[in-house]
């Protein structure tokens, strides 16, 4: 559902018109999207964690600091490509940390999602700060800086934000994890004999 309003003819329309929007729609697929996807998939997919954290890295500088973000707003076809190119890396990303099978302890997956943060912060800053418009197709965007550092913003904000509620929601579940385990312990203490009663 989250996908197809992120990439419906309204949305795509508006994308094609300034930055902001673009980085709007490519915000949602990644950081709303995906998680949602990844929690739906059954099987985790064969992939080491630091491989798929990598891979989700390395997709959002290549398609925002290549041609391929320029040629996508031109070309139908890329534009689809760079679209799955962007979820399919995030659902790797977030499968991660969201599935009951992932091999990542707890204090892993604090750690695997606490250091995309600044990795997301300088993604979006070197949007944010340049002097130059980036994207020669929003170029005639009334004050198009002002448009892309925009866009730098939205993925800057709303991606370390929706990242610290996925280290909360962990931290959250690492703290009910260790509370079980405890519980279960005490339990299984009260059911063995004690000194007393054992002879």
């Amino acid at each position: 559902m989250v996908v197809a309003v992120a990439i419906s003819p309204p949305v795509d329309a508006r994308a094609d018109a300034t930055l902001a929007a673009h980085m709007v729609q490519h915000v949602t697929l990644t950081m709303v999207a995906a998680p949602l996807l990844a929690a739906g998939v059954r099987r985790r997919p064969r992939v080491h964690p630091l491989l798929a954290w990598l891979v989700f890295a390395a997709t959002g500088w290549l398609v925002h600091f290549t041609p391929l973000f320029e040629t996508a707003t031109e070309n139908i076809p890329v534009h689809v490509f760079e679209h799955a190119l962007l979820l399919g890396g995030a659902v790797l990303f977030w499968v991660q940390v969201v599935t009951t099978e992932s091999r990542l302890s707890y204090p892993l997956r604090l750690l695997y999602l606490a250091v995309a943060m600044p990795q997301n912060t300088f993604l979006a800053l070197a949007i944010f700060s340049s002097r130059d418009v980036l994207y020669p197709h929003y170029g005639s965007v009334p004050d198009a800086l002002a448009d892309q550092r925009l866009a730098g913003g939205i993925m800057w904000v709303a991606g370390d934000l929706v990242l610290l509620a996925a280290v909360l929601v962990v931290a959250a579940a690492w703290a009910r994890h260790e509370e079980q385990q405890t519980r279960l312990s005490e339990e299984e203490a009260d059911r063995r004999p004690s000194p007393r009663t054992a002879g």
